[in-house]
């Protein structure tokens, strides 16, 4: 008789930790989140962490552990200065306009370009998180993986 695909280990949500009700998951989130959010981040970092934080630590997607945290906090501190160029950006414009021998030009601030690439910072950490809809679709599919390798003895699943 079949046995059928095993369950993924990291889906699983247990009803209980210790000390704590299992029945609220957000709440078990916020938890977690501040649990994890490193001393001494600036207040806007901090608030950042603390908007993006909490889904990112929910036990169904657990993806904000000890390990990875110092990443996250570069991902809230590249938002951070997305954000202030977006804002400089819209106050002062896109372009500039510079008087030379030849006339005037029409140039590009420095900032677009400094906004440009902190946004493929944002999107290449976010990516790492799990936090675009194909980098989901990505950490789905690969946890879905039924097999076991290097378990030692054969449980029936290659014969």
């Amino acid at each position: 008789m079949a046995k059928g695909r095993r369950p993924n280990e990291s889906a699983v949500v247990p009803f209980r930790e210790e000390g704590e009700s299992g029945h609220n998951l957000q709440e078990r989130a916020f938890a977690k989140a501040a649990r994890l959010r490193p001393e001494g981040l600036v207040d806007k970092v901090r608030w950042v962490y603390d908007r993006l934080a909490p889904p990112l630590c929910h036990p169904t997607k657990d993806r904000l552990n000890e390990v990875n945290v110092f990443m996250f906090v570069q991902l809230c501190r590249s938002v951070v200065r997305y954000e202030d160029y977006t804002v400089l950006i819209e106050e002062l414009g896109e372009t500039y306009v510079s008087k030379g021998r030849a006339g005037d030009q029409i140039k590009s601030r420095p900032e677009v370009a400094q906004l440009n690439e902190t946004w493929r910072q944002v999107r290449a950490l976010a990516s790492d998180f799990g936090m675009t809809p194909a980098a989901e679709r990505a950490l789905g599919a690969s946890s879905q993986l039924g097999f076991r390798f290097g378990e030692g003895e054969s449980d029936g699943d290659f014969t």
